[in-house]
């Protein structure tokens, strides 16, 4: 009897595990997420020709830096620009400088001009963020903001060297060596200074802000390391939210807001780390390595990370809050990643590929 009774368990169990597997199997589950190989150039092989026709003007031309190579390519995997540098470079989608050790008056240049766009008239390293100028003074301490004609916007003068920093269109952030952040508004006004504090050494090792300019992030410290946001409500900043990170990154740490201002990614010891600005839900991802950057697709929720262990570079695909979906490792001196609607550009030494994302 009781060898009976199990048979009629196993057979009742049968028919529903059956059932379920039917009800699944008609079911959409949803789907997958897929990685199609484009192209893939050689920088140095694609010399841009020098009597070519120009491109016509709505062409979208995507920067890159790999080694000592700097430039702009097509979605469609022409090289428009090349240039090699001997020292430093900065390069953004609008300007392009390279400069020496000992850095004055900088030549910039737009990337359909072979001529200068202007002049930086002074001393220092360039940065560029989209169409925004600005130049760290010798020393490290001081920055100011130019225009695109090369005049100076406004400067500001500083004690402590600057190791952190980051802009946007409503203004900028400057993470300092003794752990002071400085908030300025489009035109150099000091908007915001505080100090995120509760480590026993101070420091900023990264920094970011919002579009609107109205939320701060960084992090900051060294035991206890932690990262804080800060978000303004009638005209008030305050500190909304913080959590202490296990051990202690000795190098610039990655921070970096969404476009929406929704999200913000920030890299620690353990990996990824992703708050909602909203509900301040705070999730690490374990990724190996130094996390270099978090790009964006325009699959909603669905970001690309760029992190470094040794030799070895990797390109994770990770879902905001979710799963790792998948990544890729290959081993290189330098790369990048960037991406642009549908696609994911991946650089490696002198190559850049093209990888086109897509559900299906």
């Amino acid at each position: 009897m009781k060898f009976k009774g199990s048979v009629r368990f196993f057979i009742i169990t049968g028919c529903i595990f059956l059932l379920v597997y039917m009800v699944a199997a008609v079911r959409p589950l949803g789907s997958e997420l897929q990685l199609i190989p484009c192209w893939t150039i050689s920088v140095t092989e694609h010399v841009p020709v020098p009597d070519a026709p120009p491109l016509p003007a709505e062409t979208a031309l995507i920067p890159f830096k790999l080694g000592q190579n700097m430039g702009y390519f097509t979605p469609d995997g022409t090289v428009a620009v090349l240039e090699s540098f001997p020292f430093k470079a900065a390069i953004s989608p609008v300007y392009r400088a390279a400069y020496g050790p000992d850095a004055v008056n900088i030549p910039f240049y737009t990337p359909d001009r072979l001529e200068p766009a202007a002049v930086i008239g002074g001393s220092g390293f360039p940065f560029f963020d989209e169409e925004r100028i600005f130049l760290f003074m010798p020393g490290g301490a001081s920055l100011a903001q130019y225009d695109a004609s090369g005049a100076k916007k406004w400067q500001f003068e500083g004690y402590v060297p600057i190791v952190a920093f980051a802009s946007s269109a409503a203004g900028c952030a400057a993470g300092y060596a003794d752990g002071t952040v400085i908030v300025f508004d489009a035109d150099g006004t000091v908007k915001q200074t505080f100090v995120p504090g509760g480590s026993d050494y101070p420091i900023i090792l990264g920094v970011d802000i919002t579009e609107s300019g109205t939320q701060i992030a960084c992090v900051s410290g060294i035991d206890r390391q932690r990262f804080v946001l800060t978000q303004e409500k009638d005209g008030i900043s305050k500190i909304v939210f913080h959590t202490y990170l296990n051990g202690n990154m000795r190098s610039p740490a990655l921070v970096r807001f969404n476009k929406a201002g929704s999200t913000v990614f920030y890299a620690c010891t353990d990996g990824l780390g992703i708050v909602d600005c909203a509900t301040f839900k705070n999730k690490i991802i374990a990724l190996p390595g130094t996390i270099l950057a978090v790009e964006e697709t325009q699959i909603p929720g669905v970001v690309c990370v760029l992190a470094k262990e040794k030799s070895t570079y990797s390109v994770y695909i990770v879902e905001q809050f979710g799963n790792l979906i998948g990544h890729f490792s290959f081993t290189a001196d330098y790369a990048f990643i960037d991406t642009d609607a549908d696609s994911l550009y991946v650089g490696r030494n002198d190559t850049i590929s093209r990888i086109r994302l897509e559900r299906k």
